[in-house]
């Protein structure tokens, strides 16, 4: 009766899982290294300070009176255009650091570890 309450535990392969993890971490550190780097210092500063200083440029042009508005938009760019990059810049470095690390992770090398178009 015990023999047949024990067997499932008996069944699992405690031996493989902590090997193949030991194994895998190297590989998986230097992958995520890497995405986190690429990501975190070139993809993701880049993107995050375009997208943030359209937003900052129509969130100025839209005090001004009219979101697309020419003059609005223009006078919008100096204010809003310049202060949404440098956030978003800054926003982007740590965010896309631990974006690539995870990504990096999960699947080492992957193209889905060095950009951040999923998310958006």
């Amino acid at each position: 009766m015990v023999a047949s309450a024990a067997s499932p535990a008996l069944a699992l392969d405690y031996e493989a899982k902590p090997v193949k993890w030991v194994i895998e971490s190297p590989v998986r550190l230097i992958g995520g290294l890497a995405g986190g780097i690429v990501t975190g210092a070139v993809s993701e500063p880049i993107d995050d300070g375009y997208h943030w200083s359209i937003k900052g440029t129509k969130h100025v042009a839209g005090k001004f009176g009219d979101e697309n508005g020419t003059g609005q938009l223009a006078a919008g760019v100096p204010i809003g255009g310049s202060v949404g990059m440098v956030l978003g810049t800054a926003h982007g470095v740590p965010y896309g650091f631990l974006h690539g690390f995870k990504k990096g992770w999960e699947k080492p090398f992957s193209r889905w570890s060095y950009i951040t178009m999923e998310d958006k």
